[in-house]
Order: C-alpha cells, then structure tokens, then sequence
C-alpha cells in the first residue's frame, strides 16, 4: 500500500470535494424580485450574475455534501441586498443602497439525495439575512463583488442545512 505523503492530501481532500453533486435550476429568472433591477440592464449581465450563483452553489456543495450525496436545488426567487432608491441620485441610476431594510433573500427547494438514491431531505425555503449588516463573514468577501452578502448567507445556510464536513 503505498504512502500518503503531504502532498497527496490536498489533493484527496479536492477529490472528495468534486464527488458531491448538484444540480440547479434558476425557475422563471426573468420574474425574479430583484434580477433586473441590481444593477443588471443587460441580459448578458443577469446571466453573468446568475453563472456567479451557480458557481458559488457548486462550490458550497462541494464543500458541504458528504461524498456520493447529490442535491437538485430549484431557485425560485433572488431578492438581492440593496435596493436602488432613484430619488437619492437621480443620474446614478444603477446605485445599490444598502440599508438594513433591503436584506437579502432567496426563495429555494432541493431535493437531498444519499449514495443509494432515497431523499434524505426535501424542502422549500426561504433563505434570508436580517442581520446582513451587521455580520462580519461577507468580510471575507471582495467590497466589489456584487452577491457578497448573497455568499456570506447562503455560506451559513449550507453549513447548516448540510453540516460540516
């Protein structure tokens, strides 16, 4: 048998990580809440901002997902932190204001399968921050990313929901 050297390790660890599967679909992205109105006049930027979820969900499945787990995840509605408020400024148009009032939500269901196929949970839920402002974790996130706080709540809600590994 041979040996695991230090090297090895992250690499098994990454391996692990890749066996978790998931699935997801953004239902009727076209009707989101707040899609169109973050910023994202363009579709091409709304698909941009939808790749960034995707992304970021298959990276927290990797990371939270026992190995041979899968998870169908149907994203039924974004309402991103912020809000613009045309009054403010009127030429900037496409200014977030984040306020307390304008915390982030995402309305979801998922189907959590095991190795051997039989649904281990089934929900709908609806994800959201209150305390968005006041939580440090979107810190580890880039000022100029525009789902930090989306990242930082969806990060707590997949350990959570899923556990630690």
């Amino acid at each position: 048998m041979p040996k695991l050297t230090l090297l090895a390790i992250p690499m098994l660890v990454m391996a692990q990580a890749a066996c978790a599967d998931i699935s997801i679909r953004f239902e009727n992205a076209e009707h989101y809440t707040d899609l169109a109105l973050s910023g994202a006049a363009t579709p091409r930027v709304q698909a941009d901002l939808l790749q960034q979820f995707e992304a970021h969900f298959r990276k927290l499945a990797g990371q939270y997902l026992p190995a041979g787990d899968s998870l169908d995840l149907a994203v039924e509605d974004i309402d991103m932190a912020g809000a613009f408020e045309p009054w403010q400024t009127p030429n900037a148009t496409n200014t977030r204001f984040i306020r307390d009032l304008y915390y982030p939500r995402i309305k979801l269901n998922y189907r959590w399968y095991g190795p051997d196929g039989q649904i281990k949970a089934e929900k709908q839920e609806q994800i959201s921050d209150l305390n968005y402002l006041m939580l440090q974790d979107s810190a580890r996130y880039p000022n100029n990313d525009p789902l930090r706080y989306e990242k930082a709540m969806l990060d707590r809600w997949f350990a959570d929901s899923f556990g630690k590994r």
